[in-house]
């Protein structure tokens, strides 16, 4: 699971809560084994977020279900729910993998019509079962470390007996009370594609750890070695203007698969191979 995404869950408890709650603004960064760095700032308030880093804009409404994606370089925007979102995503991919049956060769014809098959089937599978085949075992630890002011508990998180993250929980700010956990459990799985067997963010142990403080710091660990790393930098608690969460004034809306066409005449396309290679590799949903 990708940055963002993973940054999305660890937050998004605050906004399920039906109570008013005032404006909070959390920047963080993440980093890799080879030090990369991702900066993000993350705006909420009365049911509305905004993830905002050094390449992207996400706007969701818990309140409609809708999320906006803000295209600063052109000026851009696009608007819809997250059905709508994962439907529009699809095509685009279905699009790139029907020009390689078009062109390619006869292995890569074959290789993308079965790639298409799979990624309808996961966008068409909804398994609300999946967190509860593997085994997820919470432990608390001694190890207590000061991130971004607060002194954090370290916790271990393992899957069928295997460390698979450690997470670092303050309870001396509590942004999670009163919070509905089956429907966090509901919203998360329709983010997650149903085969995602090794996603523990929309389980419910899981939850009952991150509602009891702010998560200010997860060590993800990397299979391939290294970690994946992300540190809250700073929390400010603060009222914030409802334009924020509002496509500007100046962009204009428009179709995803429109943006994206934009975004590759300007950044170069790559060859028939590399775009074939990469719709191989990445998931729709990472």
């Amino acid at each position: 699971m990708n940055f963002l995404l993973k940054s999305y869950l660890l937050i998004l408890i605050i906004l399920v809560s039906n109570q008013a709650i005032a404006g909070w603004v959390i920047a963080e960064v993440s980093s890799d084994k080879f030090g990369n760095k991702q900066y993000q700032t993350t705006f909420i308030q009365n049911n509305m977020i905004r993830f905002e880093n050094e390449a992207t804009v996400a706007i969701i409404n818990l309140k409609t279900g809708n999320i906006i994606l803000l295209f600063d370089e052109y000026k851009l925007y696009w608007q819809g729910s997250i059905k709508e979102f994962k439907e529009n995503t699809l095509d685009v991919y279905e699009q790139k993998l029907n020009n390689i049956i078009i062109t390619g060769n006869s292995s890569q014809k074959i290789a993308a019509q079965n790639l298409i098959t799979k990624l309808r089937e996961q966008n068409e599978t909804v398994n609300n079962d999946s967190i509860a085949k593997f085994k997820i075992q919470i432990d608390k630890t001694t190890v207590i470390e000061n991130i971004a002011g607060f002194n954090a508990y370290k916790y271990n998180i393992a899957i069928d007996d295997s460390l698979i993250e450690s997470i670092w929980v303050t309870d001396s700010i509590n942004p999670y009370r009163d919070i509905d956990i089956e429907s966090m459990v509901s919203f998360t799985n329709e983010l997650i594609p149903g085969d995602n067997e090794n996603s523990i963010e929309g389980s419910p142990e899981y939850l009952n750890l991150i509602k009891e403080g702010l998560a200010v710091k997860s060590q993800e660990i990397n299979p391939q070695g290294g970690f994946f790393t992300t540190v809250v930098t700073g929390v400010l608690e603060t009222n914030i203007k409802d334009e924020l969460f509002l496509p500007p004034p100046n962009f204009q809306k428009t179709q995803l698969a429109e943006i994206i066409l934009i975004v590759e005449t300007n950044s170069g396309k790559p060859n028939r191979n590399q775009e074939f290679n990469k719709a191989q590799k990445e998931s729709i949903y990472d």
